[in-house]
């Protein structure tokens, strides 16, 4: 399911960001790139506000940033793997080792009114997550073509 919504070119290997703010504009441009009908304010606004309400940081090197925006009219993904880390400003329950930083980002953005839908991704996302390699296989993957085979692998275990 999770792997019907991300494209190719929807998944960044090499971030270039390295704290939140930057972070969530990277990859809000990404998706815009590929769905030109996504305000990029909007989209901005709507995961920065989700994030304030609550760290979108699920688990030790990992985020979830996800919100809902009227200009997109089915969910839309971007998966971003940065090497060096980004400062997600999370408390030390989530943090690796004493560091706060995230290694793997999976943004979502859903259109409104579709909660069955938003909550259905999400809860596979949560799946995936449990797999011990997923994290593994995200960070060491050499294409994007091969992290997104390996979602669609591990989702059929699921």
């Amino acid at each position: 399911m999770l792997s019907d919504f991300v494209k190719l070119e929807n998944v960044i290997l090499n971030l270039e960001s390295d704290s939140k703010d930057v972070l969530f504009a990277e990859m809000v441009e990404n998706l815009v790139r590929e769905n030109p009908v996504i305000d990029r304010k909007e989209a901005i606004s709507a995961i920065e506000s989700r994030e304030q309400k609550q760290n979108t940081c699920i688990m030790a090197g990992v985020a979830v940033p996800h919100a809902s925006c009227v200009t997109v009219k089915s969910p839309v993904v971007s998966i971003g793997v940065s090497k060096e880390g980004i400062d997600y400003e999370v408390s030390n329950d989530f943090a690796t080792d004493g560091n706060s930083r995230v290694h793997l980002v999976i943004l979502i953005l859903f259109e409104p009114g579709n909660a069955e839908l938003h909550l259905k991704i999400l809860a596979e996302l949560a799946q995936l997550l449990r797999f011990d390699t997923f994290y593994q296989t995200a960070l060491t993957a050499s294409s994007a073509k091969e992290l997104i085979d390996a979602i669609k692998t591990m989702e059929k275990e699921l």
